[in-house]
């Protein structure tokens, strides 16, 4: 008779996790571009949650030191079939994984090829008309480093845009100068630099301006190992959004007032005309009342209001304030922040007859002040010479 063949035994499937743990491991597979793979392990609370861990990983170059990682934190054998498997995938894809291959050839720890730095990002404060500085340093391996130092608008994409293959020491001095102009910066994800640059990328595309040749050479790798962010990376800090409680007037003009947020003012060449049309109401031959005066100079301010900060312009200052935010946040002005914030959640309302926005008022008045101080100095150094009547309003 001939004997019967025993039946494979299929690969056994993992036990579920808790609601707890799977979020856990959800959490961890999102942070992995931008933390250190011993720090993560660490977090990883027992053989299980790392299995999990392990097969939810994609098969990525980045994923390989945090299975060494992984590899040396966990020496239970279902944890190093995990790793095996997982390896053998990376394999497939063509992803190297000498790292593995060297550890099983040669006893000594010392002769195993050094793992790749993780990827650093760095974001300046957001200046005037929505400029700020970008910066990406990646390791690729032995002495070189990849570096992308960017200078951003939110509404016309790039203004330029530097790339360079450099040494570590070279990175750093790059870093630190570009840091002096426009920082100071702030270390962030590679997701939070990558959503940054390619919606500046994509300003570009909408305007059919000439592409950053710098951009184009880094875009590729960036957008295989960082994911763009569905929503402001603040957010995630602090979920519950800023409440009118911290949100009053004085409030708002200390915001305005900090340092990193001074030169945020209308564009000169936007307010002119309102400017120019209040001053003839001052200058008129007509008489009027003081009281028939301000009225309708606040006519006009309502109407500048209204032509400058449409919706699209509104939504813009919101995401420039939830930016500042998270800047902020980072070095370590936590109340600002959360000004930051509130001042986010309304910048973006539309001003009615019954409800005014202060943001917008705030930053008018702010402007229309530092403006008409600028035209009565000018005015001052002029007075002894001709000036045009037509255009009495002369703009730093």
């Amino acid at each position: 008779m001939k004997r019967k063949r025993k039946p494979k035994k299929r690969p056994a499937t993992l036990p579920p996790l808790r609601a707890e743990e799977e979020g856990l491991v959800a959490q961890l597979i999102q942070e992995i571009q931008h933390s250190v793979p011993s720090d993560i392990v660490k977090r990883v609370p027992d053989p299980l949650c790392a299995q999990r861990l392990i097969a939810s990983l994609p098969s990525e170059e980045y994923a390989v030191p945090l299975l060494l990682a992984l590899k040396e934190g966990f020496q239970e054998r279902n944890v190093s079939r995990a790793i095996r498997r997982a390896v053998f995938k990376l394999d497939k894809r063509g992803v190297s994984t000498d790292a593995f291959h060297a550890d099983q050839a040669m006893a000594s720890p010392i002769l195993k090829p050094p793992e790749k730095e993780r990827p650093l990002c760095y974001v300046g404060p957001v200046k005037r008309a929505g400029i700020r500085a970008v910066a990406v340093i990646l390791h690729r391996g032995g002495k070189d480093f990849d570096t992308g130092f960017g200078i951003v608008s939110d509404k016309e994409g790039f203004h330029e845009f530097l790339f360079r293959i450099v040494n570590r020491k070279d990175a750093r001095g790059l870093k630190e100068q570009f840091a002096a102009e426009a920082g100071p910066f702030v270390e962030t994800s590679l997701a939070h630099g990558a959503t940054i640059l390619e919606d500046a990328y994509q300003k570009q595309l909408s305007r059919n301006a000439r592409m950053e040749e710098g951009y184009l050479e880094l875009r590729p790798w960036l957008l295989r190992h960082a994911s763009i962010l569905e929503r402001p990376v603040i957010y995630d800090l602090i979920p519950n959004a800023g409440s009118d409680d911290v949100l009053t007037d004085a409030a708002i003009r200390d915001l305005f007032d900090d340092p990193l947020m001074e030169s945020w003012r209308i564009e000169p060449g936007v307010l002119k005309p309102f400017m120019e049309e209040m001053y003839r109401v001052n200058k008129s031959p007509i008489v009027l009342t003081p009281i028939q005066k301000a009225a309708r100079i606040r006519e006009i301010q309502d109407k500048c209001l209204a032509a400058i900060f449409t919706p699209e312009e509104r939504t813009r200052l919101k995401g420039r304030l939830e930016e500042m935010a998270y800047v902020f946040l980072k070095i370590g002005q936590e109340e600002t922040a959360k000004v930051a914030l509130a001042a986010a959640q309304t910048a973006d309302q539309e001003v009615t007859p019954l409800k005014a926005n202060p943001v917008i008022e705030i930053l008018l008045q702010r402007s229309l002040a530092f403006y008409n101080n600028a035209v009565e100095k000018k005015v001052r150094e002029h007075a002894s010479g001709k000036r045009d009547a037509a255009s009495p309003i002369i703009l730093p």
